[in-house]
Parts: structure tokens; C-alpha cells; sequence
């Protein structure tokens, strides 16, 4: 989050969220995973990653390490999966949590008019004008409000 120079948000203070970068991050998130499919997918470095059983040897200890080469290979192709799956899970997070922003923003634009003023709100509920008028503090310069 950036602070006000964001397409959407409040006025002057506050966080602005800025829904173009994400789209851009889930953009360059989505490339990553392409060329991640592409290299480095567990389950096609798996499969150019196979030895023989034989490949070590025939005897005993050659044996045991092609079993280890195993589970080993067999680890590494987990462990490139889930990379894969949370790579993926961060590109839909981005994309999501960005259309939410964009519905929201939409959403409050349709319903937040503001006066000829530019910063009032042109139709204030009841509940607000209730609560502002509450909140006006006299000031000590005659009758003005602050």
C-alpha cells in the first residue's frame, strides 16, 4: 500500500491502495509461473531426473544409494510441487484481492456523492448528522463553529 497517490481510497490522508501494481504484480507473479512450469516443474524434473536401478552399480551399497537417489528425488519433487501450487496461490491472491479493491471502489463511488463543495458529503445520512452536530465544538471567538 502507498499512501495518496493510489487510484482508489480517501481523500488526502490515509492508504491508497494501488490496484494497477497488483495487477502488475500478479502479472509478473503469472510469468514466474510459466517459466516455472516450464524448468522447473516437479513432476518433468522428476521424470529427467530417473536413473536406473542399475545406474550405480549392482552390488549392495549401489543398491542403497539408488535408493536414497530416490527419496531424495522424490523429495525434491514435492518440495518443487508446493512451490509451484503457492506461486500459483500468490498470482490468484493478488488478482482476487485486486478486483475486490475495484468492486469496493466502484461500489463507494455509486453511493458517495459529494457536495458542490468537493470534499462534503452531499447527502449525509441522518445517523451522520446527528453524530456532526454533536461533535461541533463552539468557538471561543462568539457563536462560529469549528
Amino acid at each position: 500500500m502507498g499512501t495518496g497517490t493510489g487510484s482508489t481510497g480517501g481523500a488526502s490522508q490515509g492508504y491508497r491502495i494501488e490496484v494497477e501494481q497488483l495487477r502488475t504484480f500478479a502479472g509478473q507473479v503469472r510469468l514466474l509461473l510459466k517459466e516455472f512450469e516450464k524448468d522447473a516443474n516437479g513432476n518433468t524434473a522428476h521424470g529427467r531426473s530417473g536413473l536406473g536401478k542399475t545406474a550405480f552399480g549392482t552390488f549392495a551399497e549401489a543398491t542403497e544409494i539408488h535408493g536414497r537417489y530416490g527419496t531424495m528425488r522424490d523429495a525434491l519433487r514435492d518440495v518443487l510441487n508446493q512451490l509451484q501450487s503457492a506461486i500459483d496461490e500468490a498470482q490468484h491472491n493478488a488478482d482476487l484481492t485486486a478486483t475486490n479493491y475495484e468492486e469496493h471502489d466502484h461500489h463507494v463511488s455509486r453511493k458517495l456523492k459529494l457536495s458542490d463543495d468537493g470534499w462534503s458529503v452531499a447527502q449525509p445520512s441522518a445517523t451522520s448528522e446527528v453524530a456532526y452536530q454533536a461533535n461541533q465544538v463552539p468557538s471561543q471567538h462568539g457563536n462560529a463553529t469549528i
